[in-house]
């Protein structure tokens, strides 16, 4: 995706990759298949949305849905897509990355040259360097063991995700006569040898009588910061720079948002503006982690289970709420990406948008907000005229909607502080 959309921009662009080769199935939210239509990307292999059926504590039965997908048929369509835009998609196994030289050697003895590197090759991708613990980097060490199996009674109409005393299990039937299973559990219960035996052992604990797929594809799934910093000779795309817990599309989700900020991360670096690179880096890769980290221990804190795989999750990172409730909005200044290009601009940062909004419906909002001047928020028609007079009348609409979504009460006097209050330098026990 990040290779199309900088060959949109005007770069030229090579891909290093090799196809996809063993059967993958994972459950992509609305909010991705949206992306990517917006894009005008394939989406090939992606089923139609199925209503999730979850078993996880006091969550039981339909919660949200996801479409199906196929990630052999979606890969496939998105390096035609590629192709088709003009990348050059070199089909060859990456043997190492010389960013100092601008180079990636493949393992064929080829050598491709560029005047910027992205690594993207997901968790493959070498650890970067770091003075952090690396304690604060990784999560509890997870396995994720998955693949095809005949039909399962029970399993066949929906896509299921259910914790158990020893793990947690997720489901999609791909056809009438397959069905994709999924266990994750603690990497404690695979013994050394890591063999079969070990690999059905850890099943057996987690999945307890679902058969074993008789092609298993294992992985390690631990959520890690892998890169908190920018390499401006060579920024990292998705998984490479931040893995997070495939629990509930969270992976998939920050693959394709980590592509949309290559384009104007090369902008920047290209035209001498790394400092602004680096902010942007940093916010969005730190925050995201520490963010979903959150977000992940309190849902697993749901299940109710008490064995030791579920109190490590249910302790790590820490206690910090994954949300602060209390957060009054206040104006900040972050790096943004206005017209396709960073730039530091003031943002209101609100309990919803820790991080910082700068724009709604194309409009910057901390300008807007200075237009009334203290005066208590006005209804929608009101807001429209005195704020937004020469603005569509869904466009301002849609802003007030949003203000209101943020804490702000029509006709109460606007509870923000107006200063830019600005925030100390980052620290990730602050990114909530």
């Amino acid at each position: 995706m990040a290779a199309v959309l900088l060959a949109r921009a005007g770069f030229r662009v090579a891909l290093a990759t090799l196809p996809p080769r063993a059967p993958r199935y994972e459950g992509m939210s609305a909010r991705v298949a949206a992306i990517l239509a917006r894009h005008r990307l394939p989406l090939a292999g992606i089923g139609p949305a199925a209503q999730r059926h979850v078993s996880w504590g006091a969550f039981q039965g339909g919660q949200n849905s996801e479409h199906p997908a196929d990630r052999c048929a979606f890969d496939s369509a998105l390096l035609d897509a590629a192709q088709a835009e003009g990348v050059s998609v070199v089909l060859a196994a990456v043997a190492s990355l010389r960013p100092e030289a601008g180079e990636i050697r493949l393992a064929d003895g080829r050598c491709l040259s560029a005047r910027l590197l992205f690594e993207a090759r997901g968790r493959r991708a070498p650890r970067q360097s770091s003075n952090s613990d690396r304690a604060e980097q990784m999560g509890p060490d997870t396995i994720s063991v998955a693949g095809l199996v005949p039909p399962q009674t029970g399993y066949m109409e929906t896509p299921r995700l259910e914790a158990r005393p020893e793990g947690w299990i997720w489901s999609v039937p791909v056809s009438r006569e397959r069905l994709w299973l999924q266990a994750v559990g603690a990497a404690g219960s695979l013994d050394k040898s890591g063999g079969k035996d070990a690999v059905a052992a850890l099943w057996r604990a987690v999945a307890e009588a679902l058969p074993v797929p008789p092609r298993p594809v294992v992985h390690a799934i631990a959520p890690r910061l892998t890169a908190p910093d920018l390499d401006p000779r060579c920024p990292r795309l998705g998984d490479a720079a931040v893995a997070l817990d495939p629990l509930s599309g969270h992976g998939m989700f920050w693959a394709v948002s980590s592509a949309l900020m290559a384009v104007p991360i090369a902008r920047a670096l290209l035209a001498g503006q790394a400092d602004l690179a680096r902010e942007f880096y940093r916010n969005r890769v730190a925050e995201t982690f520490w963010r979903q980290a959150r977000v992940g221990r309190d849902f697993y804190r749901e299940t109710g289970f008490r064995s030791a795989f579920w109190q490590e999750r249910a302790a790590w990172p820490d206690d910090t709420p994954a949300h602060d409730t209390g957060l009054r909005p206040h104006i900040g200044t972050r790096v943004v990406v206005q017209d396709g290009h960073l730039a530091r601009r003031e943002v209101l940062i609100t309990r919803d948008a820790p991080g910082g909004a700068g724009f709604i419906a194309g409009h910057e909002i901390v300008p807007l907000l200075r237009r009334l001047d203290g005066h208590p928020m006005p209804d929608a028609a009101r807001f429209h005229s005195l704020v937004l007079p020469h603005a569509p009348p869904p466009a301002a609409e849609a802003i007030h909607q949003w203000l209101l979504s943020q804490g702000f009460t029509e006709g109460a006097q606007i509870p923000w502080d107006t200063s830019n209050r600005e925030i100390l330098p980052w620290h990730h026990d602050q990114a909530v």
